[in-house]
């Protein structure tokens, strides 16, 4: 009943001017309609009706979007994010993200994607599911790297979908560092880490380290230490689920190179 009442309220003050200016607009048009045989009368007086109905219907999406950019300060609401290192060498290796996102527009068309990698070598950045600028490369490193994600069609408002971006990466100079983050400045249902390391020993069972720390301009920097991780011998990989985490931070788990 109230979110009705707030719905009428908003409506009739950012519409009532309109509808009532249009609206005597109309009502005139339609007696010069109903009582002249002028056909140019008619005709004017038709398109000013056509023309009245359009600016309702224009005010009217105005008012909607309007109401639902007051409703919610994000362009859309984050469900859940799966991370995905592999590295069959230690040298060559591929990032995957999955991110299952709901849009909070009346029409969503694009978003920003944040991304860094710390080694020398710049990644080659793609998507199967979605258009993806090239990544616009930041030189200072601990600022974030940012490509321009577009989707195939216009996400309509609470309409859900699955965003794929996939980076391939080198560091045949070893200077990328053995971690992955996620940065989440909103609530999320579900953050999901694997990292698969084919190319370790049989005998290798160090743990990975899950950390977080606040958000900040800064990628790197003090991070607590939450949880241990243990190393999956028979599969070769870490494996980490963490639901509900608390927003305001930037979650990472690092291992051992």
């Amino acid at each position: 009943m109230h979110n009705i009442k707030k719905v009428f309220n908003f409506t009739r003050i950012y519409l009532g001017s309109c509808l009532g200016t249009t609206g005597s607009i109309c009502s005139i048009a339609g007696l010069v309609m109903c009582f002249s045989n002028n056909k140019t009368a008619i005709i004017i007086a038709l398109s000013i009706v056509i023309i009245c109905l359009l600016i309702i219907v224009f005010q009217i999406i105005r008012v909607i979007n309007k109401f639902i950019d007051e409703n919610s300060s994000e362009d859309y609401k984050r469900i859940s994010t799966f991370l995905i290192f592999k590295s069959n060498d230690g040298v060559k290796s591929t990032f995957e993200v999955f991110r299952t996102i709901q849009c909070k527009r009346l029409f969503l068309t694009e978003i920003p994607y944040n991304f860094k990698w710390t080694g020398s070598i710049p990644p080659r950045i793609e998507s199967t599911s979605q258009k993806i600028s090239p990544l616009i490369h930041n030189e200072n490193k601990n600022e974030w790297d940012v490509a321009k994600i577009t989707f195939n069609h216009p996400l309509k408002y609470n309409e859900c979908t699955v965003i794929s971006i996939k980076t391939t990466n080198e560091d045949t100079d070893n200077t990328a560092k053995p971690w992955i983050s996620s940065r989440l400045d909103t609530p999320i249902e579900m953050l999901v880490f694997r990292v698969l390391l084919s190319y370790k020993s049989k005998e290798y069972a160090k743990p990975a380290y899950f950390e977080r720390k606040k958000i900040v301009s800064q990628i790197d920097g003090d991070f607590e230490f939450v949880e241990s991780v243990e190393f999956d011998k028979d599969h070769k990989l870490y494996y980490h689920t963490k639901t509900n985490p608390e927003p305001g931070y930037i979650y990472r788990l690092r291992w051992e190179k």
